[in-house]
């Protein structure tokens, strides 16, 4: 996969939108809508191929100024017969900026709506996957930044129809390479729809060694054929059964995440929880920090770790006010010079968007701190801090979500028509189609077969008294984490190994306050230190520091998503997503090797 991604460069020839890079335009010179409509709509059957289906898969290959996706969407509200749930997957390996996609989609303003909440998702141009949610989460885009032979391996989705709309064969010819063609046939479901604007020998060659079918038609504009195609190979693709009713044990932010992400596809979902209420383990700090994290190679975890953060940043606005969470922004000081230099010379190999990351010198960094902190470090403007309740809380506001507490659950039974989760002495909580085991290191005991090597860690943090650092308005972080909250500022967070006592120490409390004077020199004699408060939970972790989520082995219809560790508020909300999606058979929101890094067997690999 790529590691940075170059903008486009909005450019016209003749009034067309034009690629100088590719010495090509966009869309045909006789109007982008009406070739959208003819040449890849009517192209694929639609919109009478999608009538009355649950859920309808598209994958386009080049996203470009995303005309094919709008005139679909479109073509979609229009429809009484609509599909209840879009699944969009587009390909772009130089999107356009938001403002030069704007002045593109002016062009167009029968889309202006469409266009609008488009743009307003629209991600930070970070490589990778992009699941943008739209029309209310009815409309699933998946924007996968890179280049097409290496996004498309990435995919796992069940295709109804291909839009194949790069440049033109002869402009960019790994577009339409046969290990492209390859990767649609390994996509499609039995008698899959493509629809293309070139009808090149090459490129009709290569669809048909994959099993497409391909058939001329008349072209749009000045263009005399345009192609359909029809996938009549060998499908991989196995139907399985979306379960109707789920348990989900665990009320924390995994469980919570999933459950909105079920609720969101149609599934009922009960989640039991064990405590009186929301936030009783790791998931009740009153503050939690989301940021995303850098490394040097930019490896699976560090990719896996921005595409939940950049998923959050739309997901939670979507949320509305009930979620409490700002965005005030991360400044991490590095711990040393050796520290300083690996973080800078990360921050130099991404070259990401100043937006998500950018570099700050010691003047900047104090002035940002609002103190004089020591030295330079990396500046994350769109992190900050949430309430992690509110978050479960509003993940789980949803009528098809019913919430059990008091509800500790001993073990599962499997019988005919699903699983029976039990409480003590054989009584039955609830009867589901499908389990998921979300209660952190607890799940250890419900699948006794299973060898995870999943342990514990005590964490506390440390509640400084209200207005004592006034001046505090961001979070800053090094070897630990000042966060100013909503009413008063936090400090954290210890690491205590092989400890599982969850009342609050004065000897934990006192290592969080010199992690505080660590990062802001002279902050302790703002106020006494017999006033502070600690909280203490126990985090579940792995190995590896990654979670576990994915199918139990050996227990159809048992599923975990557990280990989150410390960063439970930046993964739980897309590898809900994720799970969800696995769960009921729709496209993954992410890649599939950074789904390996997460599968709960990956262990015995």
């Amino acid at each position: 996969m790529l590691k940075t991604i170059v903008p486009a460069r909005l450019e016209f020839k003749d009034g067309v939108p034009y690629s100088t890079r590719y010495d090509d335009i966009y869309h045909s010179a006789d109007g982008g809508a009406g070739q959208a409509s003819h040449v890849f709509l009517q192209g694929c059957g639609l919109p009478a191929a999608w009538a009355d289906r649950a859920s309808f898969v598209m994958l386009e290959t080049g996203f470009g100024a995303g005309l094919n996706f709008l005139a679909t969407w479109a073509a979609w509200r229009a429809d009484p017969a609509r599909p209840a749930r879009l699944h969009f997957l587009s390909v772009e390996m130089h999107p356009f900026q938001a403002d030069d996609l704007a002045t593109l989609h002016a062009q167009w303003p029968a889309f202006s709506d469409l266009s609008r909440e488009l743009l307003a998702n629209w991600p930070m141009l970070t490589p990778g996957f992009h699941r943008i949610a739209l029309d209310g989460g009815q409309v699933q885009l998946t924007l996968m930044l890179g280049d097409a032979i290496d996004c498309l391996p990435q995919v796992q989705a069940a295709v109804d129809a291909f839009y194949l709309d790069g440049f033109a064969p002869e402009h960019n010819p790994d577009l339409w390479q046969p290990g492209v063609f390859a990767e649609l046939a390994r996509l499609a479901r039995p008698g899959a729809a493509a629809a293309t604007y070139t009808v090149m020998g090459t490129v009709r060659q290569g669809l048909s060694q994959a099993g497409f079918a391909c058939e001329k038609r008349a072209g749009y504009g000045g263009k005399r054929h345009c192609l359909a195609a029809r996938f009549s190979g060998e499908s991989s693709w196995v139907e399985s059964a979306s379960p109707q009713h789920v348990a989900i044990i665990g009320a924390g932010v995994a469980g919570a995440a999933l459950a909105h992400a079920l609720a969101q596809r149609g599934v009922a979902v009960t989640v039991l929880e064990r405590g009186k209420a929301l936030g009783a383990g790791a998931s009740g700090n009153p503050v939690a920090v989301f940021r995303p994290m850098l490394s040097r190679d930019d490896n699976r975890a560090s990719r896996l770790t921005r595409a939940a953060f950049l998923h959050n940043l739309r997901a939670w606005t979507a949320l509305g006010d009930s979620v409490k969470w700002s965005r005030c922004g991360v400044l991490h000081l590095p711990k040393d010079e050796m520290a300083a230099a690996k973080q800078h010379q990360a921050l130099v190999n991404a070259a990401p968007p100043a937006a998500f990351a950018r570099w700050v010198e010691r003047d900047e960094a104090r002035e940002l701190a609002n103190w004089p902190v020591d030295g330079a470090g990396l500046f994350f403007p769109s992190a900050g801090w949430i309430e992690p309740v509110s978050l479960c809380r509003a993940w789980l506001d949803h009528p098809a979500i019913q919430l059990r507490t008091n509800c500790t659950v001993e073990r599962l039974h499997a019988h005919a028509s699903g699983w029976q989760v039990r409480a003590g002495e054989g009584a039955v909580w609830i009867e589901a189609d499908a389990v998921v085991l979300a209660n952190a290191r607890d799940v250890m005991s419900l699948v006794p077969g299973q060898t995870w090597p999943l342990h514990t860690e005590r964490g506390q943090i440390t509640q400084l008294p209200i207005g004592c650092l006034p001046e505090i308005q961001r979070v800053i972080a090094r070897e630990g984490y000042i966060a100013p909250g909503a009413l008063q500022p936090l400090v954290g967070a210890t690491y205590e190994h092989d400890d599982d006592d969850t009342a609050s120490r004065r000897d934990s409390d006192l290592a969080n306050l010199a992690r505080l004077e660590a990062i802001l020199p002279g902050a302790g004699r703002r106020f006494d230190a017999d006033d502070v408060s600690g909280r203490a939970s126990l985090r579940a972790l792995l190995p590896d520091r990654l979670p576990i989520v994915g199918a139990v082995a050996s227990q159809a219809g048992v599923y975990v998503a557990a280990g989150y560790a410390s960063r439970g508020v930046v993964w739980a909300g897309l590898l809900g997503e994720a799970l969800a999606d696995r769960m009921t058979g729709q496209p993954l929101p992410v890649e599939t090797e950074l789904m390996r890094i997460v599968a709960p067997d990956r262990f015995k690999r």
